[in-house]
């Protein structure tokens, strides 16, 4: 039971070892473990062996009490062996020239990765440990609460903060809409409000430039006018304000990696890289269908995208960080007559739903409608593994992309849907 969690019958090097611990695995499941009984287990299993060597190998170890830790060893081999072989292939691939070095570098890194989810074996506890750990837990989780914080981090909007208690840690949270809704603007919202209280955000921007996702940032947090920022129309006062604005996020800790093409492999390698120098507490994506699915040729596009879903979770839980993943809605949306979202609208995989620990999705009806206020809109949490769902208000500054609990002072405010 020490050793059965991690250490598999193709780590073994030698096919005749091999073979003998999956026959001992067979018989343990509901069996005593002795000669005999793994000797018979290998003959129904169609083995060729020779029974001395068996019983010389029973009588070369006389103890299991260092068994975890010659395990280990057989372990640390084959992942050796297994890392050799894969920079043996990089090697010949690299010699190559008619392999792009793009994919050459992402196949490497999928190679190195999946090989550090088999050296990455959860460990088993007892639930005396892990009590302890939800009891010291809680108390963070009190003190935060004394001091009027969210549990998680600040999701920019406190009203969203009160339905999710904060974005927690080792959570995937579902960030969708339709084109024009605002969910890249969204994102920067929470990006340049968390990093304000101290917290390291990891941006993948797939779609926009570094440029691009400063400019908007810049434009939220001066109020300065888009229009007059973009076409160099700023008064005196107004290019005092940018400056002072684009000072203040300089200091901000928020890094931003804006590669077009880029893998899941390649995101989660980087983002691991910050976790190690402690400058990763969040990662925001924009976003998940727009990242390259070469290394999964021959799938359909559902299987790649649940691929994709599944790995952001992975990521999340081993680095103990929360990842937002903004998601494209599907066309269906457009064709009811009620079309707000709902969580069969995410776009190309149902597993998108299925992975997410929080479903939420931004809508405006200034969207589709001329006669709604186009400063309004909500967010609809459709899942929420950890609490309740429903709509959230907001009021949204379109000139300035700037989201709000609700309307400035003097302006009309948003009818509260939770």
């Amino acid at each position: 039971y020490e050793v059965i969690d991690f250490l598999k019958p193709e780590m073994f090097y030698d096919e005749f070892l091999s073979e003998t611990y999956r026959a001992i695995l067979s018989v343990e499941a509901h069996s005593e473990v002795d000669l005999i009984t793994v000797s018979e287990a290998m003959r129904k299993g169609g083995k060729n062996f020779d029974m001395m060597e068996l019983v010389n190998l029973s009588d070369a170890v006389t103890s299991a009490a260092h068994i975890q830790i010659h395990a280990r060893i057989v372990y640390q081999d084959y992942l050796r062996r297994k890392f050799m072989l894969n920079c043996a292939k990089s090697l010949a691939e690299a010699n190559d020239i008619s392999i792009d070095v793009a994919d050459l570098i992402d196949g490497h890194v999928y190679a190195i990765e999946t090989l550090s989810n088999v050296s990455d074996t959860g460990l088993t506890e007892s639930i005396g440990k892990v009590a302890v750990e939800a009891y010291n837990d809680y108390k963070t989780r009190a003190e935060r609460k004394e001091q009027g914080e969210p549990i998680g981090i600040h999701t920019g909007l406190r009203k969203l903060d009160n339905v999710l208690h904060g974005f927690q840690k080792g959570a995937v949270y579902i960030l969708a809409a339709r084109p024009g809704m605002g969910k890249t603007a969204f994102m920067l919202n929470i990006a340049r409000r968390t990093a304000e209280r101290g917290n390291n955000v990891l941006i993948f921007s797939l779609e926009m430039t570094k440029r691009s996702m400063v400019d908007r940032m810049v434009i939220a947090d001066s109020g300065i006018n888009s229009e007059d920022y973009k076409t160099g129309r700023l008064t005196p006062e107004e290019f005092i304000n940018m400056g002072e604005s684009l000072e203040r996020l300089s200091k901000l800790p928020i890094s931003i990696n804006d590669t077009a093409s880029i893998s899941i492999q390649q995101i989660r390698a980087q983002a691991k890289k910050f976790k190690r120098q402690g400058k990763c507490d969040i990662v925001m994506i924009d976003y998940l269908q727009l990242i390259d699915m070469t290394q999964m040729k021959g799938k359909s596009t559902n299987d790649e995208v649940a691929a994709i879903s599944r790995q952001v979770k992975i990521m999340a839980k081993d680095l103990d960080v929360p990842v937002v993943l903004l998601s494209q809605l599907n066309r269906n949306v457009e064709n009811r007559a009620d079309r707000r979202p709902i969580l069969a609208d995410l776009r190309d995989s149902g597993a998108i739903e299925q992975d997410a620990d929080a479903v939420l999705f931004i809508h405006r009806d200034s969207y589709y409608s001329n006669n709604a206020d186009k400063n309004e809109g909500f967010i609809r949490v459709a899942k929420n593994r950890e609490g309740v769902v429903g709509d959230i208000s907001f009021w949204v500054d379109d000139c300035i992309t700037n989201f709000r609990d609700e309307a400035p002072t003097g302006i009309k405010g948003v009818k509260e849907y939770f």
